[in-house]
């Protein structure tokens, strides 16, 4: 008999508030009165699920709740050195060797894979099954399962680039340590390093945020793809990761727009996130980087806002193939790379000090003043919710464009309001309980 409470529990422990809400409403149809503050009001309502889930189902159920954030098309990329690993098998021996069915691995992981040949590609269908410890017998126990995540991973024969499609990281270090102790891949991953004839021309900037600035302002651009940021995240050097994060909204503008984005830059801070809004072959869609591992050097590649399966495909084969490059020969066009980082430099040093005063006292009192008013507002009312994001949002984008950097209370009232506070994660698929603390 499956203790499906423990069960639950986990999964619950696992994912935000709002896929709880959202999961509880798709099994039961129960929808909160007004709206909750805590994720722990909904806890006994999540572990009702054991009334309805059955025991054939739990697998499933639990697959649906960790992976429901997963958006858009995530890719990390990886090289495989060789493909000597392949000698002497047939395509038939190929696709026997490498398809395995509830392989045992690291104690905590049963992992499966379908596999199948496609031109040049070799293509694994993986699904990996999480369990919460070591099983002291041996044998599966589903109800110390914790999390059922899928995933899809290529090769490409022909240029030997490996292309793990997961959003969560945790699970793509598994899958890649997976198929270099099973299946004796020789693979290494593509991470950003330091160009010291590079380094000496930058001056005081990071040159991490350097090779960013130029793979966006120069490298896709000749590629053909128009970018613009919307968000970037620096590290600006915390000895608490968290806290050092700092969030900077650009809203579709020119990166220059950005008092706040034009001084982390030129002090210095580490690029750790970015979103942009792109246009490729008249087709628009976003996207978002994540710099991950331990060194924040590896990045993690989502292709968001488009049904166009080409499109996608287009876009992550030119971005990994510019990423390649920029990993074995940093900046590609160091003079105008220069010219846009002092240009910068210029807008952050050389800002009017009257004007930007007169705009932050202004934006400031606005959102005062909404503030002041929301005790008469009904924060159960949808279309009201919406249009105070909006506020939130363009206020917020306003004052990082003036280089305002302190915490508004109001702001932070508003978002709470609206239900929006929320920790500081640098990757939201990424989730874990710990962070959301007491949401």
């Amino acid at each position: 008999m499956v203790n499906l409470t423990g069960v639950l529990l986990r999964v619950f422990n696992r994912i935000p508030k709002q896929d709880a809400l959202a999961i509880i409403e798709e099994k039961t149809g129960w929808v909160p009165e007004k709206k909750l503050k805590k994720k722990e009001d909904i806890k006994d309502k999540f572990l009702e699920l054991e009334r309805i889930i059955k025991e054939e189902e739990i697998e499933d159920f639990v697959q649906m709740a960790v992976m429901r954030k997963s958006i858009g098309l995530p890719a990390y990329t990886y090289k495989v050195t060789n493909l000597t690993f392949l000698d002497g098998f047939s395509q038939e021996k190929i696709i026997e060797n490498f398809t395995v069915d509830e392989h045992t691995f690291k104690d905590v992981y049963i992992i499966s894979t379908k596999t199948e040949r496609v031109g040049d590609l070799l293509e694994f269908h993986f699904r990996l099954k999480e369990f919460e410890s070591q099983w002291l017998t041996g044998v599966n126990n589903l109800t110390s399962l914790s999390a059922v995540f899928t995933a899809n991973v290529t090769l490409n024969t022909s240029n030997r680039v490996l292309t793990v499609y997961t959003g969560n990281h945790q699970v793509q270090d598994v899958l890649i340590a997976f198929m270099s102790s099973i299946f004796k891949m020789p693979i290494i991953s593509y991470s950003l390093k330091d160009f010291h004839n590079q380094i000496n021309e930058l001056g005081s900037v990071s040159f991490k945020t350097a090779l960013l600035l130029d793979f966006v302002s120069h490298r896709l651009k000749q590629k053909g793809i128009d970018a613009t940021f919307k968000e970037i995240k620096f590290y600006t050097g915390s000895k608490n990761k968290k806290d050092g994060i700092k969030d900077v909204a650009i809203g579709g503008k020119a990166l220059l727009s950005s008092q706040l984005a034009c001084e982390y830059i030129t002090i210095g801070s580490d690029i750790v996130f970015f979103s942009t809004d792109m246009i490729y072959n008249g087709v628009e869609f976003s996207t978002k980087v994540y710099l991950k591992g331990s060194k924040l050097d590896i990045l993690k590649i989502v292709i968001l806002d488009t049904d166009d399966e080409d499109i996608k495909s287009e876009v992550v084969e030119i971005i990994q193939s510019e990423y390649i490059d920029m990993c074995n020969n940093g900046i590609k066009d160091i003079a105008q790379t220069k010219v846009l980082l002092n240009t910068i430099a210029n807008k952050y040093l050389n800002k009017d000090q009257l004007i930007i005063r007169v705009i932050e006292e202004n934006t400031l009192r606005s959102i005062s003043i909404v503030t002041n008013l929301i005790s008469f507002l009904n924060d159960q009312d949808v279309d009201l919710n919406n249009s105070m994001r909006e506020f939130i949002q363009s206020n917020r984008t306003v004052l990082d464009s003036i280089g305002y950097n302190n915490a508004d209370l109001d702001l932070k009232s508003l978002n709470a309001f609206v239900g929006d506070e929320s920790p500081n994660v640098l990757d939201e698929e990424d989730y874990s309980a710990e962070e959301e603390g007491e949401e």
